[in-house]
């Protein structure tokens, strides 16, 4: 059986990336290297840190443009005629051509649902490429719930394929301490708490700023704390000067973007994860977290996590078990389970390993690989894949 996957990017650390990238790894630890093929529209990142277990084919542009489009769409129709037996498509945004080369060559095609891309209205072309699909895969159950909601797509042609978490990074994650660790933040006195994600203006729902605003609540019970966020983009100046106007410029530290193993090391060194991200609804628009990759992290890593009650985020965390859900436009909800957290460290250890045991289980390439196996032979791809 042979794949190909159309990709808006596959080097870059973004979301999409990193679930195209584990996607593709899996399905090629299935079917073999030979048989996973990747196109990616854009150029974007580094590709020399990039082991992949699968083919990837050289990049259609650097810029994103019409006309950039256009030849992405010629050069995958090019690709379909060397017989692939299923094409996967990792954005809506390029479903179209997905469903030109069906249609075309008749090869069914699977369409990965990320979240808020799917959550309201269409335009008809997308709203056809939706339709059209043999397979929708959503990264979450409420995802899938919009999907069928929204766009009144049956249950049977949906398929919920969680985010994973690549080897190499589940690797960083148990590393031992290393210095800047754990035993750094104990010498110094400090109880840190963390928060990842891109600090980009329209992504401004992440909740960033509810754990500034919270932060003088939990200072007044847990003197010794730092906020690190670990990300950057057009929204940090306007979290800088939030951070400023509560006189907080001594406890959070903004450390931009950093590498996967520092990124590892700060949530193998933070005491809790934090991050409320808000769903917010406007004119039948919906915007949030898709899914939220960063607490499954965090989980791996063995730390206790804030998460919000709303959207995909709350299917990241297990409540009362793996960590604590607030109302995300919520200061004092926030506050209270930072410092519930930070004040019962037995408890909140407990749900730090319960979260490991968790995301191992469920979020793991290994996990993945088992879903997918089972997918694909459902739906006669194939025998067994075990």
């Amino acid at each position: 059986m042979r794949i190909l996957i159309l990709a808006t990017d596959i080097y870059t650390r973004g979301g999409i990336a990193r679930y195209t990238y584990t996607l593709a790894s899996a399905l090629g630890d299935l079917l073999g290297p030979a048989n996973v093929h990747v196109l990616p529209l854009l150029a974007y990142g580094d590709a020399s840190g990039l082991h992949p277990r699968f083919r990837v084919f050289r990049p259609v542009t650097d810029r994103l443009t019409a006309a950039a489009k256009v030849q992405f769409g010629i050069k995958a129709l090019a690709h379909a005629r060397h017989k692939y037996d299923l094409i996967v498509c990792s954005h809506l945004g390029l479903a179209l051509v997905a469903a030109t080369m069906g249609f075309v060559y008749r090869i069914p095609f699977w369409v990965v649902c990320h979240g808020i891309e799917v959550w309201g209205p269409l335009p008809l072309i997308k709203r056809v490429a939706l339709r059209q699909s043999n397979l929708l895969l959503p990264i979450s159950r409420f995802t899938a719930q919009k999907l069928s909601e929204v766009h009144k797509i049956p249950r049977q042609r949906v398929s919920v394929v969680h985010n994973a978490i690549s080897d190499d990074f589940e690797r960083l994650l148990r590393a031992p301490g290393a210095a800047g660790g754990p035993e750094t933040s104990l010498l110094h006195r400090e109880r840190l708490i963390l928060s990842v994600g891109s600090l980009a203006r329209d992504l401004a729902y992440k909740g960033f700023d509810t754990v500034i605003r919270a932060l003088p609540r939990v200072l007044e019970r847990v003197p010794n704390l730092r906020y690190v966020i670990v990300g950057d983009g057009d929204d940090r100046p306007r979290l800088e000067q939030l951070t400023a106007e509560h006189h907080l410029q001594g406890q959070v530290t903004f450390a931009g973007s950093v590498s996967d193993e520092q990124l590892a090391q700060c949530y193998r060194s933070c005491d809790v994860f934090v991050l409320p991200s808000r769903t917010i609804t406007t004119n039948g628009s919906c915007e949030g977290e898709g899914f939220g990759r960063v607490y499954i992290e965090a989980s791996l890593a063995g730390k206790p996590v804030v998460g919000s009650r709303g959207g995909g985020a709350a299917e990241a965390v297990l409540r009362g078990e793996t960590g604590l859900l607030v109302d995300p436009t919520s200061v004092e909800e926030t506050a209270g389970a930072i410092i519930e957290l930070l004040e019962n460290p037995t408890a909140a250890s407990q749900m730090g390993q319960r979260g490991r045991e968790w995301a191992r289980e469920n979020f793991t390439e290994e996990a993945l690989r088992r879903s997918l196996g089972s997918l694909l032979q459902a739906r006669g791809f194939g025998e067994s894949y075990a």
